[in-house]
């Protein structure tokens, strides 16, 4: 008898052809509706035109996602990257995201065994002693199932077929919808960041290289990352130690205290800047699903497909400008800086003032705001988060034809930022800031 699973799985198109209609049908319909969309308001009012062009977006945004669903590949992933990489985007598109990323459906067990088969040499039941069937963690980019050897429990991870080719068909239907979003703005250099980390994050050895990295190098007594079994890992099949705890919703659901939220909270965020400071790399998936809170006060991180390196000349100039930015030196030489990471055009100094002023100084507060006192209390500053993300679109609706200007790598980081901070607003959390300050001028 045929699951429904079983019927789900055969609709999932794998060939670079079949994943090519759907984006071709995809976006034949963004086309159809903005067209739609711009003749109707040809003859509308002003306040009709604006309640039109929400309605646009929302089609437009409906059908990406419909039809990245459809392709399933790295459906939820592009959906979180695009959203945290190009937060200028209408609010209807991050509405209709937020609706997908728990839609997809699990891979059946007759094609994991395949999937095992095909990249272990045999058949799970005979790789491991014991291996259950049914996932007990979904991935975006693959599901997560629980096995035994030796007495060691562990996660094994296997990936969505045909994710590695999908990534062109499923990024052509985001790029083309997202044009019409865009207005104009030049964008490649955003979705080629996006890109990339897709890239990366659908290779497991790669991931498997970054979790052993982390592993070696973070050093800190109460984290946790587990270590990756190399003979029962490859590209597609990611096996590693199994973390015992509470996963995110859990964790909050038991009630823990204020000083436990504070702890957890805590080795979260420095976490991240001993990542950036001093193995230059970013755990940057702000996913509260990538930390399991264990027994002892300990912290478990998981999940390293998506890892930033960053460039040690750009960290530099990058520290410099935040430490002026927190003693609050004059707009001329903070300009400069922005100069330096290239952020502002060189050229006449008013006018770069004038741009700094206009355009990025709003941007200061996402990442300054938490340092003005030793201590930041996230439960009164609960819509934190919200007023970044608002502030950076707000920013770049104003100021279109600056999207060019706008650094990757520093906008990675302050976007991953952000989703940090929206976790610990969720914990109710106060952070001490003192040790991050302290990397931060370390990094200068």
């Amino acid at each position: 008898m045929q699951t429904n699973n079983d019927t789900l799985q055969k609709k999932i198109p794998i060939t670079k052809l079949s994943r090519g209609k759907v984006a071709g049908k995809a976006m034949f319909k963004i086309s159809v509706v903005s067209s739609k969309g711009a003749v109707k308001r040809a003859f509308m009012s002003k306040e009709e035109k604006e309640v039109s062009k929400s309605d646009t977006h929302a089609q437009i945004a409906k059908v990406i996602i419909d039809s990245l669903g459809e392709l399933k590949g790295v459906s939820v992933k592009i959906a979180q990257q695009i959203a945290l990489g190009l937060p200028f985007l209408p609010q209807e598109y991050l509405d209709e995201i937020s609706k997908s990323f728990n839609s997809i459906p699990p891979i059946n067990k007759a094609l994991i065994r395949k999937i095992i088969k095909q990249e272990l040499h045999d058949y799970p039941q005979n790789v491991f002693d014991t291996f259950d069937n049914n996932a007990f963690g979904a991935a975006s980019l693959g599901q997560v199932h629980k096995a035994t050897l030796d007495g060691k429990a562990l996660a094994v991870k296997v990936q969505y077929p045909g994710i590695a080719s999908s990534i062109e068909s499923d990024l052509s239907v985001i790029n083309f919808g997202l044009k019409r979003f865009a207005k104009g703005q030049d964008i490649d250099h955003l979705m080629q960041e996006v890109e990339q980390r897709l890239t990366e994050e659908v290779n497991y050895e790669l991931e498997a290289a970054n979790t052993k990295f982390y592993e070696k190098h973070l050093n800190h007594e109460l984290i946790v990352v587990p270590s990756v079994i190399e003979n029962l890992s490859s590209k597609s099949v990611l096996t590693s130690t199994f973390l015992e705890g509470k996963g995110f919703e859990e964790f909050l659901k038991s009630n823990p205290s204020e000083a436990v939220r504070n702890h957890y909270a805590q080795l979260i965020f420095d976490s991240f800047f001993i990542g950036l400071y001093r193995l230059k790399m970013i755990h940057a998936d702000p996913n509260p699903g990538n930390f399991i809170f264990m027994t002892d006060n300990m912290l478990g991180m998981i999940d390293f497909g998506c890892v930033k390196k960053v460039d040690k000349e750009f960290l530099k100039e990058f520290s410099k400008l935040h430490v002026l930015l927190i003693d609050k030196v004059s707009d001329e030489e903070v300009t400069e800086q922005y100069a330096n990471v290239n952020m502002v055009d060189r050229g006449d100094k008013a006018e770069m003032l004038a741009f700094y002023q206009s355009t990025i100084k709003p941007l200061d507060r996402i990442y300054i705001e938490i340092f003005e006192e030793e201590k930041f209390d996230f439960k009164k500053n609960a819509d934190f988060s919200q007023r970044g993300f608002n502030t950076i679109m707000k920013v770049q609706k104003s100021q279109r034809h600056a999207v060019h200007k706008v650094n990757a790598d520093y906008i990675f980081i302050d976007r991953t930022l952000l989703g940090y901070y929206n976790i610990f607003e969720k914990m109710e959390a106060t952070i001490d800031t003192r040790f991050a300050q302290k990397l931060v001028r370390e990094g200068m």
